[in-house]
């Protein structure tokens, strides 16, 4: 399985992805902090079908399939966009090729320009929940691996995404 998930992480930076890491899922961090922040800090909240309150999957029970996951590869982007395409593209693989049945990714969905909601999900195919939305403390999981914000050299933060792919 090891060997499969890095030919996961090539496919990903072939795709266009400026970082991938593997990682065990106990590795990642949750904090409560992190949804208050979805909730309170981003204007998505309830304008966008995979954004609280309208993901169908209570925090418990992603936590109860959460711990049925071991591995995960984590993916840094420039572009919102582009992540969501290797990320979907990636769970797809896993799925078909290295039979990762419920592999599952985990990234903003900015596919459509303005979203649907309330009307039904133009692109379900392309629409999963993010990183923070369940609470996973992006930068606590991502720094360990050397995964870093970069800025450049007038000081601005350079565009950076994070997404990931939990594997079964």
């Amino acid at each position: 399985m090891a060997k499969q998930i890095e030919k996961l992480v090539d496919q990903a930076l072939e795709l266009g992805a400026l970082e991938a890491k593997i990682l065990d899922t106990a590795a990642i961090v949750f904090d409560p902090r992190s949804f208050l922040k979805c909730r309170f800090g981003c204007n998505r909240w309830g304008r966008y079908w995979t954004c609280p309150p309208y993901m169908d999957i209570s925090n418990d029970q992603f936590q109860e399939a959460f711990k049925q996951y071991k591995r995960a590869i984590i993916i840094q982007s420039t572009d919102p966009k582009k992540g969501q395409k290797i990320t979907i593209a990636l769970e797809k693989e896993a799925m078909l090729s290295y039979g990762c049945m419920h592999a599952f990714a985990l990234v903003l969905c900015v596919w459509c320009e303005e979203c649907s909601h309330p009307e039904p999900c133009r692109f379900p195919h392309m629409a999963r929940p993010s990183l923070d939305a369940y609470g996973i403390d992006v930068g606590k999981t991502a720094e360990p691996l050397g995964l870093k914000v970069s800025f450049d050299e007038k000081g601005e933060m350079l565009p950076c995404w994070y997404s990931m792919v939990l594997l079964d």
